[in-house]
């Protein structure tokens, strides 16, 4: 022997039972964090192509802005992108949905393509072309083809009051272009219609022409004080910045939630990320169940050896020399199993990736086929080989930090004590006798119990492994920017402000089996005469210039949805009951010197509306929110929202303007649709729209970002379960000459198996009650990560029963399997094992 990295070289080849044990180790922690890393990096690209399909390729938009302010933001040069476009107003298709036009500049419309993937033609290029989804030519009635005419009466309003009255005309486009129907501006009310450049300047006059500009900052960490700072040297008002929050959130900008608004969501952020902290968590575990499994085999690799490590003491060799020995035994191990590990995990996430675009939509990420979705996320997750060679450093890191506690151990070794084999010391209890009704059971519990050292590492391993299991499937919830959109009330939107709805038709729809509840509004709006009274209506409230009175009547649905979380229980059973109100206070603005806007009624006051006196439960002011019926827009003027108990005792009306069903999860939709047919045919002047095409949209693209996730989460399962039979096979390989005295001193096969049997089924048991605890534990922070609000959540039982039993049947098969080749060897062969 030359050296003692020889030695460790000859141990390997002696030893190849254990040697195989730990390389399998090392390969299966290889691959797990290469297959995490390679999946993480695809993952947040497909996250962020997702949130560009629902927003755009843009970070916040700056609305109504002057030339020289479009101007001064397209020269900045902290802002790597600015496109400018130009909002010419909307037409009004239905109760529920308007057109909305725009003018994109230059390659403006690059950042908004879920709206320009044509059916046919193209896109507009010169003024008057228009080009329109299927289903706003559908609204409008239009059979015509691509280059026909198209007559559209459209009205431009301005923000702010800049101009009181909106600007109405009626202009004939041609029609260059038929785009895909996009749903998910339904909830908005909104579908978006192309014009080419140029469109604004030859229909709207000076003083209503003005832009909008999407703009990317160059630095993402500086996003909020670039906006901030332009906003303040362009005096921008604080509601002309939309941000774009879904992209916001997957690229991992900060931004002030106080001031953020957006036309797609309103979200609240704390300021404590905790879906880094959730992904770091998961990160941890996976590393942690990787070096236990590591630790654990060779602390018992070690513990086979100490003689042999005494007699090395015994004859001269220093501490330092038994480092080196357990030191290289690793790094020989880290040699062939790393590099495998790592081709093994990069093939094992590239057959993940192409099993899952091989099931994606690519519409749904803006490409044309699955070969150009592929492209796009391998261009959009570069770093392949940083996310590899982290892992191989992070394996390496924890092999060696694995492998320390056992050399330490083995330099430690006092040469007389290991070479005389001086057991360990055994406490025997003073307990009560009691009868054992199952000796294997018990036999299997004193085993455990004997080398409490290796047991407590042996369930460990298998706790993190169960862990990471309930862990990843909490964190699916926060993979996907769909969840950052705001949900809408029902599955559907009925809407009547002709002739109302009445009360027997709202018990009707009730009472449909298909409807699990319906959300109801009643609306009245009553404009002011020459002294800013209401007509037709009395009260004490004196109202300003400009304004209008709405009451609304909600039933109990609707209150509950819009006021649980804002009332106290008191004052919500005050509301439903009619004993009270909410007020919401007309938006203030300016025009020319004249102040509109500015009746404030205040929270805790009295009001008196028909007669009857009502305290104000809550008020609201600002931009707080508005209410409206169908998306028809804020009204501006004092808004009175009570119950309908109560609302038609003061209007003497009691139809209903708007019901918001909600179907059960198996209803039969296309049943559902022929009954609101019949309902719009039945009561004249209806309109409805579905939210279904919105939903199904949003899950669609959701699902398919978790069907990836769930191949990532089921390979680290199977890695985990591997670890868990590598873990438990070791416990049984290394204790075969304890099997041998075991039948030598009589004890039968079938006792044997049952003895280890029992072993197995205590670690899977023990383990996946804690496990299990620590993955509830993870899926409150996954839970906080979503709502941005620590609290508790309802087990999910599902990933912990799968947990459970995937953990128990895995120790069963690890004990089983080599007891069985175990036991075919002879008592005689079984005691004189060297490994």
């Amino acid at each position: 022997m030359k050296n003692y990295r020889t030695l460790a070289l000859r141990e390997l080849f002696a030893q190849k039972m254990t040697s195989l044990l730990i390389l399998t180790a090392i390969i299966l922690s290889t691959m797990m964090t290469a297959a995490v890393g390679q999946s993480a990096g695809v993952l947040a690209a497909m996250r962020e192509q997702q949130a560009i399909a629902i927003g755009g390729d843009r970070y916040a938009t700056f609305v109504q802005l002057t030339e020289e302010q479009a101007r001064f933001l397209e020269q900045d040069p902290r802002l790597s992108y600015a496109g400018r476009f130009v909002p010419l107003g909307d037409m009004e298709l239905n109760d529920q949905l308007s057109l909305d036009l725009a003018e994109y500049w230059g390659d403006g419309l690059k950042t908004r393509p879920t709206y320009t993937r044509l059916v046919e033609g193209r896109l507009p290029e010169t003024p008057m072309e228009l080009v329109l989804p299927e289903d706003a030519l559908r609204f409008l009635g239009f059979s015509g083809k691509v280059g026909d005419k198209i007559s559209l009466s459209c009205s431009k309003a301005l923000r702010h009051g800049i101009e009181v009255d909106a600007y109405d005309y009626t202009a004939e486009f041609t029609l260059v272009g038929i785009t895909e129907s996009n749903f998910l501006g339904y909830t908005g009310g909104h579908i978006l219609g192309l014009a080419g450049e140029g469109t604004a300047a030859a229909l709207l006059p000076d003083n209503y022409l003005y832009y909008s500009v999407d703009i990317r900052t160059t630095d993402k960490k500086g996003f909020q004080t670039v906006v901030d700072d332009l906003c303040a040297q362009m005096n921008i008002h604080e509601l002309d910045t939309l941000y774009n929050i879904p992209l916001l959130n997957a690229l991992g900008i900060r931004y002030d939630t106080e001031s953020a608004d957006s036309e797609l969501t309103r979200m609240d952020d704390t300021g404590f990320s905790w879906l880094l902290v959730v992904g770091v968590l998961v990160v941890a575990l996976i590393l942690l169940a990787a070096g236990l499994v590591i630790y654990n085999i060779l602390k018992i690799a070690v513990s086979q050896r100490i003689r042999q490590y005494g007699a090395l003491r015994a004859i001269g060799a220093e501490r330092g020399q038994l480092y080196t020995v357990v030191s290289a035994e690793v790094l020989l191990l880290c040699v062939i199993g790393i590099p495998a590990g790592l081709l093994l995990g990069w093939l094992s996430a590239k057959g993940i990736l192409n099993a899952a675009l091989s099931q994606l939509s690519p519409e749904m990420f803006l490409a044309q086929d699955t070969e150009q979705l592929k492209s796009m996320i391998a261009a959009n997750s570069e770093g392949q080989w940083a996310y590899l060679l982290l892992s191989a450093a992070v394996t390496l890191v924890f092999a060696f930090l694995a492998a320390a506690p056992a050399a330490r151990f083995a330099a430690k070794v006092s040469p007389v004590a290991a070479m005389s084999g001086t057991g360990v010391k055994v406490k025997r209890g003073r307990g009560r006798a009691k009868k054992i009704r199952s000796f294997e059971r018990h036999y299997a519990w004193l085993n455990l119990r004997r080398s409490r050292g290796r047991t407590v590492i042996t369930i460990l391993s298998l706790v993190m492994s169960i862990t990471v299991f309930i862990a990843l499937q909490g964190f699916l919830s926060l993979l996907s920017v769909a969840g950052t959109l705001s949900e809408h009330l029902g599955d559907y939107s009925i809407v009547n402000q002709v002739t109302g709805i009445t009360p027997e038709e709202l018990a009707a729809l009730e009472a449909d089996e298909r409807v699990t509840s319906v959300a109801a509004e009643q609306f009245t709006l009553y404009e002011l005469d020459g002294q800013n009274r209401p007509v037709g209506i009395e009260t004490d409230l004196v109202l300003g210039p400009g304004e209008t009175f709405q009451i609304f009547g909600l039933n109990d649905r609707w209150v509950e949805h819009e006021f649980a979380g804002r009332l106290t229980p008191e004052q919500l059973g005050a509301l439903k009951a009619g004993e009270g109100c909410v007020v919401r206070n007309p938006i203030p603005m300016a025009v020319e010197g004249v102040s509109y806007g500015t009746t404030h009624v205040e929270a805790g006051s009295t009001i008196t509306i028909a007669g009857k006196e009502l305290p104000v439960l809550l008020s609201l002011s600002g931009y707080e929110g508005y209410f409206s019926v169908g998306n028809s827009g804020f009204i501006n003027g004092v808004q009175v929202l009570t119950s309908d108990r109560l609302s038609p005792q003061l209007t003497s009306t009691d139809a209903y303007a708007e019901l918001r069903p909600a179907l059960d999860t198996n209803a039969d939709r296309e049943a559902f649709d022929m009954v609101l047919e019949q309902f719009c045919q039945r009561v004249p002047g209806t309109s409805t729209v579905s939210y279904e095409q919105t939903d199904r949209q949003m899950e669609e693209s959701a699902a398919q970002i978790n069907m990836l996730a769930w191949g990532l989460i089921l390979f680290i399962g199977l890695i985990g379960v591997l670890n868990i039979i590598n873990t438990v096979y070791t416990n049984i390989h290394t204790r075969i000459a304890e099997i041998g005295t075991q039948r030598a001193v009589g004890m039968s096969a079938g006792s044997l198996y049952r003895t280890f049997l029992w072993e197995g089924a205590y670690y899977g048991i023990i383990a996946a009650v804690i496990g299990c605890i620590a993955g509830y534990g993870c899926t409150v922070l996954v839970e906080a990560a979503a709502a941005d609000e620590l609290r508790l959540v309802f087990p999910p039982l599902l990933p912990m029963a799968e947990a459970v039993v995937l953990s128990i049947a895995a120790c069963l098969l690890a004990t089983a399997v080599p007891l069985r080749k175990i036991a075919k060897l002879s008592i005689v062969d079984s005691i004189e094992t060297v490994e």
